[in-house]
């Protein structure tokens, strides 16, 4: 074989490579593709968004969730051919995009007629994809474009109270011909809307969830939108609770939150934090009779789960955990309703399968550090069915619920000062969202050797029904610690040094004023010595 035939065979060889290569490229895209399931709602976002959208579609994931809505979520290319998959789709400050996309988007508005027979719902969150839609289906002259960047917004809730806010958007752009509007946004002298509905389209025209106002905005405007009935949707109410209470806590202080609430009947939750051992100590027994006391006069309790500290999570450690506390806390007749979780959890398939457990779950503002983002694109954690509370959006300094969209709550700390407490409690029981006792609702939980179920039967922990009334704890004298010979030297140190503490704090003192005292004699002696000195010379 010559030079020239291996050269023309290699060049014929790696041309059928390449074309193998271009040809198969497709299959293999398809391939990796994220398959978008059927749901209630498809949020769809930009191709290769940064962290700081993702944030925001989280955001909105978590409050739809809590109205009960199944939703997917995706880039514009994810999303594109799975559009008849929904009646209702939120287009997220979409900016970058497969140029196909808003063609299947106007088809989808004008030509729904997919899996869910029913009519296209289309909310445009942001201006700038909005504008670039309406000008490509020949509707360039159905909105006013305004250039300037900053609005000022002002909306009004429930109780008719209005709030405001700056907004910045990069441009604002209004619809014209207008079936429904809300709130007020005013962009260089020009008055706008929060957000209105033309048609099929929705517009809501800033993105910044960041912003209180704004997601709180979003929050009703939601649930107005994906409302099928004439009127307002159902209104849900807020919960009172006093966040991460720990058994070392001051029983006096908290002994008179509780009988602050109890007084002014009001309905509150207790969240407690989780104890593994030790259960039968004096400082326990003394924390779970202020529990069991809150229990009998309307209050109720509610465990956070333990403070994760794994990288990876393994579920089965905290479940053991939980159960280990759930148990030391029913010996000492305190049964808590609910689990109380960081808001990430919904997001994580070990943490989902934690809350299975639960029926009830309440999401607070923090965040599992230790927890991966997740990598899905819906929220699995909706095909559990849990009764959801979530936390307020705080638009003051009080953090009271202007919204009703879903459950939420309002924390209160027990480091705030009771004069604080009074007054949020207060805030709480003027506000225009109602408030509701946790005990007018179902609950359960199920670990490997307990069952708990409440409801129309009272409460019944492994087939026994509980006794919720209150009794005082007995408390023996001489309670036995089970001290061995190091903990004993410990606490005998410890009791030395705050004796030894004591004492220098006297010989410090007594020291002191000898100082004190010899100033002033030798100040007295000084001035007056002197002058009758003086006075024997003359």
């Amino acid at each position: 074989m010559n030079f020239n035939t291996m050269c023309k065979r290699w060049i014929i060889g790696f041309a059928m490579y390449v074309l193998s290569a271009l040809y198969c490229q497709p299959a293999v895209w398809a391939a990796d593709q994220k398959q978008i399931e059927k749901g209630d709602i498809l949020i769809i976002y930009s191709d290769g968004s940064d962290k700081n959208t993702g944030r925001m579609v989280s955001d909105m994931v978590e409050i739809l969730t809590y109205q009960s809505f199944k939703v997917s979520y995706g880039t514009a290319s994810e999303c594109m051919d799975d559009l008849n998959k929904f009646s209702y789709v939120i287009c997220y400050d979409i900016t970058t995009y497969p140029s196909e996309f808003p063609e299947k988007l106007r088809l989808y508005e004008e030509n729904h007629t997919g899996e869910t027979k029913e009519a296209s719902h289309i909310f445009f969150v942001g201006n700038e994809f909005l504008k670039a839609y309406l000008d490509q289906t020949g509707r360039d002259q159905s909105y006013e474009y305004i250039k300037s960047t900053t609005g000022k917004i002002r909306y009004n809730f429930d109780d008719l109270s209005q709030r405001t806010s700056m907004a910045k958007e990069p441009f604002f752009l209004f619809l014209k011909n207008l079936s429904y509007k809300n709130g007020g946004l005013t962009v260089s002298e020009k008055e706008g809307y929060v957000c209105a509905r033309e048609g099929a389209l929705t517009h809501l025209p800033v993105t910044d969830f960041d912003d209180p106002l704004i997601k709180a905005v979003f929050i009703k405007e939601v649930a107005q939108w994906k409302w099928p009935f004439n009127g307002s949707p159902n209104i849900f109410p807020q919960y009172i609770i006093v966040n991460k209470v720990y058994p070392y806590e001051d029983p006096e202080k908290l002994m008179g939150v509780v009988k602050m609430l109890v007084k002014g009947k009001t309905p509150f939750v207790i969240s407690v934090m989780p104890m593994y051992v030790n259960g039968d100590y004096p400082a326990m027994v003394r924390f779970c009779e202020i529990l069991r006391y809150a229990q009998a006069n309307g209050g109720a309790v509610i465990i956070n789960t333990p403070i994760n500290q794994m990288n990876p999570l393994d579920k089965n450690v905290v479940l053991d955990y939980l159960a280990q506390a759930l148990s030391i806390y029913n010996k000492q007749g305190v049964y808590p309703l609910a689990l109380q979780v960081p808001r990430n959890w919904m997001f994580h398939p070990d943490t989902i399968e934690i809350m299975r457990h639960f029926k009830t779950i309440v999401t607070s503002n923090e965040e599992d550090s230790y927890l991966d983002a997740s990598e899905g694109n819906t929220n699995e954690v909706y095909k559990d069915g849990h009764q959801w509370i979530g936390s307020s959006v705080a638009l003051d300094d009080l953090g009271t619920s202007y919204v009703s969209a879903y459950s939420t709550a309002v924390w209160i700390s027990m480091e705030a000062d009771p004069s604080e407490i009074l007054l949020k409690i207060n805030a709480c029981r003027s506000s225009g969202i109602p408030l509701k006792s946790l005990w007018d609702m179902e609950h359960s939980y199920w670990m490997e050797k307990d069952l708990m179920t409440y409801g129309n039967q009272g409460l019944i922990l492994n087939q026994k029904k509980q006794d919720l009334s209150f009794l005082p704890s007995t408390y023996v004298k001489n309670f036995d610690y089970h001290r061995n010979m190091l903990q004993r030297f410990s606490k005998d140190l410890t009791s030395q040094n705050r004796l030894l503490i004591f004492m220098v704090g006297i010989t410090s003192l007594v020291f002191l004023l000898f100082i004190l005292f010899a100033r002033y004699n030798n100040r007295r002696n000084y001035f007056f010595g002197s002058g009758e000195k003086e006075k024997d010379q003359g």
